[in-house]
């Protein structure tokens, strides 16, 4: 009988729903070719007033820090800041420079900051509302860049919208519900 006892309070613990996550992927191209994806998450093992963001360079490029690193577009952003950054050099927030379609930007400064990184992860605080982040830029270096003189990577820029109304400019008319991508090059 002493067990039975036990065992009810034990199994209603066991079936409790962890905290469940939403994640929004963002797919950022260059033309078309995929060159990094950013993965923007609330809830799960993101804390809670946090989004968690990770970018991920793919097909050879990498996510290039020092000066605009990573920037967001959306609503209610003023309130966002940093609260971990796993590349190297100190983030704050700061310009955009390439990344003209986004409002909220973090440039990397300092010792380290002109690093390049298969992966980035950082984490928002002061938001809890996924819908507030309505696109994604990136700093990126690789072939989809483009080669130097001397037969280097470029650098540049991607923005990653949610709206089918943003397009690159000269692109063909966008179907509704395709999204469209643009490339400053500096």
């Amino acid at each position: 009988m002493k067990f039975s006892m036990l065992a009810v309070p034990l199994m209603a613990l066991a079936i409790v729903p962890a905290a469940s996550a939403t994640t929004t992927d963002y797919d950022i191209f260059q033309g078309t070719t995929l060159v990094a994806t950013a993965a923007v998450t609330t809830g799960g093992t993101c804390a809670a007033g946090s989004i968690c963001v990770t970018l991920t360079g793919v097909g050879g490029n990498q996510i290039r820090t020092g000066g605009p690193t990573v920037g967001f577009s959306g609503t209610s952003l003023s309130g966002l800041g940093i609260s971990l950054y796993s590349g190297s050099g100190t983030i704050a927030a700061g310009t955009c420079g390439g990344m003209a379609g986004q409002t909220l930007c973090f440039d990397v400064t300092g010792k380290g900051a002109n690093g390049t990184f298969s992966s980035v992860s950082l984490v928002l605080s002061g938001a809890t509302n996924l819908t507030t982040i309505t696109g994604v830029g990136i700093h990126i270096v690789g072939p989809a860049c483009g080669v130097t003189t001397n037969g280097t990577f470029n650098t540049c820029s991607l923005d990653r919208y949610n709206s089918p109304s943003e397009f690159t400019p000269g692109a063909p008319p966008l179907a509704s519900g395709v999204f469209s991508f643009r490339s400053d090059v500096y």
